[in-house]
């Protein structure tokens, strides 16, 4: 009991070193200037015009309410946080008077009406932007592409989607040599797209987030749970894997994670009730994006669990030492162990499904398709599409809509679930098409149904419908090895071959002039040739306006076959600007039977 008397008991809070407000600060300050420094590279000097109105419009409104009050100016540098946060997270060209606005709303009305410094009920960054959203939408959501040599001087440029706005649409096909999928993920993690100032490049974030976190002025857990929560939650809502990355890096989920979640103000003061907080932000963010009416939910998510802050720090205490239960023994640390046991279903929930989720993806999208929407492979290894089309029955469109399972292996038709169909009866007869291979589907002539022939029109799109997704899985799937051309030729651009397959890549125009008017529509398509017959052609460049090749007049075809039809022999119901591509196509056929590649393949015997 002497050694216990030598101690002083002092009430919280306990100072540990000698941080003060201003320091931790100037921290922030500090950590921001990357996402700055980013935001001004592609956006330009407008940007960094915006945030310098913010930061005054902050720092004049915290002063300008002490006066009124009769307080001191304050010198913490937290108004000038504010205003760069809320300035990082504002469209590039957004009009002059909303930094203004916003500034003034999250200083006055969030944090000094209630107190001031510490005693404010929600981050007034986060505040900020989602009244700044509710009373100017469309100004805060225009956004323009990053340009780092266009948009350093000019004020006046073309607005652009971003991602979360327009998907990979609104992202380059490739970036610094990666195409596909990690061309956009290296797009969005250094930030040369359409966004916000300050939230574009993850890179930028999590520079200034690594510094915050060296110096310990934030929480790891937060942000770590939180990104870890969305990521779960991103393979949940959207069924992709490839998705977890796109939606970490796009939008404000990142620069929220570290700058604006971690406030100390709003965020819980036990560290298990801090990733209970994190795991709520990653919940709400991704389920706004994934079904919300607004695609970014960042703000949102942050603003609704500041809410929430005030009740856990008052009914989720940690366990003290020596607490013990009405019997006597040690109070069990629920929150402690349910924190853990979260985190670890999070990390597990990740490391299993991904992989499983991602091996169901597949990369496809490559060529215009008629009628392929979405696709996905089972775990079984058979393909799953989604394809609609239309059914042209007399006077009326018949929407259409199935699932078709297809083996790649075996070339068959697994299975064909309708989707939509005519409500007239007029339905296609599967058994013409299920348990069938796609030569066998190919070679079908009558698809009459009892004489019926609207429901002929619907297995005449069904069979056409089959056909692109067999055509497809080769072009997307097929692996084949380039052959290099030894000759010039009018339509082919490349060659491949894949054992008894060769794959040319056949391009040109079609001349669909009238009197009136010039017009040559430009025609590209893949053509696959096995055993001496036309097996697949993938369309990559078509018309617009229903002038479109017709397959069926070509596919399972030789070479003598198609040099015996004739220009009437494939008019196609009397539409000219779809014979004349019907011709080109003929002649860009007879090109690729007559090249030296064929020629080679067929043991050197000429055509």
């Amino acid at each position: 009991m002497a050694e216990i008397n030598q101690y002083k008991v002092a009430c919280s809070p306990h100072k540990l070193d000698g941080a003060t407000t201003r320091r931790v600060m100037l921290d922030v300050l500090i950590a921001l200037l990357p996402c700055l420094v980013c935001g001004v590279v592609f956006f330009g000097l407008y940007a960094l015009m915006l945030v310098v109105i913010c930061v005054a419009a902050c720092f004049a409104s915290e002063q300008v309410y002490n006066l009124i009050r009769k307080k001191p100016f304050t010198t913490d540098l937290s108004a000038l946080v504010t205003g760069v946060i809320l300035g990082l997270n504002l469209p590039p060209r957004a009009p002059w008077y909303i930094p203004v606005v916003g500034g003034v709303f999250a200083i006055v009305i969030v944090k000094m009406l209630f107190g001031g410094l510490g005693k404010n009920f929600a981050n007034p960054a986060a505040a900020g932007r989602v009244f700044l959203l509710l009373a100017y939408g469309s100004a805060m959501t225009s956004f323009i592409g990053a340009d780092i040599a266009g948009n350093i001087l000019s004020a006046d440029v073309t607005t652009g989607a971003t991602y979360l706005g327009g998907g990979v649409g609104a992202l380059a096909d490739g970036f610094l040599g990666a195409e596909g999928y990690w061309g956009y993920v290296l797009q969005l993690f250094l930030g040369k797209v359409g966004g916000s100032i300050g939230e574009t490049s993850a890179l930028a974030v999590l520079i200034g987030g690594g510094y915050l976190i060296a110096r310990r002025v934030i929480d790891w857990r937060i942000p770590l749970v939180y990104l870890l929560t969305a990521a779960a939650m991103a393979l949940l809502c959207y069924g992709s894997a490839n998705e977890i990355l796109l939606q970490l890096f796009s939008g404000g989920l990142m620069f929220g994670a570290f700058f604006m979640a971690t406030d100390y103000a709003t965020s819980p003061k036990w560290k298990y009730n801090r990733v209970l907080y994190a795991f709520g932000l990653g919940v709400i963010t991704v389920l706004i994006r994934r079904f919300g009416s607004y695609p970014e939910g960042t703000s949102l998510a942050i603003l609704f669990m500041n809410l929430l802050v005030p009740a856990m720090d008052r009914f989720l205490v940690p366990v003290r030492f020596g607490q013990t239960t009405k019997k006597g023994a040690p109070k069990p640390q629920v929150m402690k162990w349910a924190m853990r046991g979260l985190c670890l279903v999070l990390a597990l929930a990740i490391a299993v499904a991904a992989p499983l989720v991602s091996y169901t993806e597949v990369a496809f999208y490559k060529g215009d398709y008629a009628y392929i929407q979405s696709v996905s492979r089972d775990f079984s290894g058979k393909y799953v599409f989604d394809v609609k089309g239309t059914a042209e029955l007399g006077k009326f469109s018949q929407p259409l809509e199935y699932e078709i399972q297809a083996d790649a292996k075996s070339q068959k038709v697994v299975g064909i679930r309708p989707i939509t169909q005519s409500t007239k009866g007029y339905v296609a007869e599967l058994s013409f098409f299920e348990g069938k291979t796609y030569d066998e589907i190919v070679a079908l002539k009558d698809l009459s149904t009892d004489a019926q022939t609207s429901a002929t029109y619907t297995n005449i799109a069904l069979k056409n419908m089959i056909v692109e997704c067999f055509s497809a899985l080769d072009f997307e799937l097929g692996k084949y090895t380039d052959l290099v051309l030894q000759e010039e030729y009018t339509y082919i651009s490349g060659a491949e071959r894949s054992g008894a397959k060769l794959r040319f890549t056949v391009s040109g125009q079609a001349d669909l002039s009238s009197p009136s008017r010039p017009y040559f529509q430009q025609l590209e398509y893949v053509v696959t040739i096995e055993n001496g017959r036309v097996k697949y052609i993938q369309t990559v460049t078509e018309s617009t306006k229903g002038y479109t090749v017709d397959r069926a007049l070509f596919l399972g075809k030789t070479y003598e076959d198609i040099l015996a039809m004739t220009e009437e022999g494939i008019r196609a119901d009397g539409t000219t600007g779809a014979t004349i591509t019907n011709v080109k196509v003929r002649d860009m056929l007879l090109e690729c039977f007559e090249s030296e590649c064929f020629a080679s393949a067929a043991g050197g015997e000429q055509v």
